[in-house]
């Protein structure tokens, strides 16, 4: 009887860390909003761990849009998409951009899209972050 005791605590000694990391599996979030030309839209975010952000922007063509990424710890320096400079590639009148970022520290995160349309029309904008 002692025997099977042993070999019962060793496994749920394992099985107890394992079920903590599903826990921290990556994360995901689905923004969508009609922006209308000249202004922005945005997101935030509390991250509980570190995040290395993979991001989807989807846009329409006829416009310009740039996507910053805002918080203390985030990137400095402008935007880090502008579909005027930043390769996308495109399909039936949309921008598909994507990019991925360093590890950077917890903490909150705000994802703004600015949106300047041609001829000063809303833009109908997606934008999917996964860390």
């Amino acid at each position: 009887m002692r025997m099977f005791v042993l070999p019962a605590a060793a496994l749920s000694a394992v099985v107890i860390p394992v079920a903590a990391l599903a826990l921290t599996g990556p994360a995901k979030i689905f923004f969508e909003d009609t922006v209308p030309s000249g202004k922005s839209s945005s997101v935030t975010i509390q991250t509980h761990r570190k995040p290395a952000f993979k991001v989807l922007l989807r846009v329409p063509t006829a416009g310009r849009a740039k996507l910053f990424l805002l918080g203390k710890h985030a990137p400095t320096g402008g935007p880090l998409i502008d579909t005027k400079t930043y390769h996308c590639s495109g399909a039936a009148g949309s921008w598909y951009c994507k990019a991925s970022y360093e590890t950077l520290p917890i903490g909150t995160y705000t994802w703004r899209i600015a949106w300047v349309g041609v001829p000063k029309a809303p833009a109908h904008v997606e934008l999917t972050v996964r860390w």
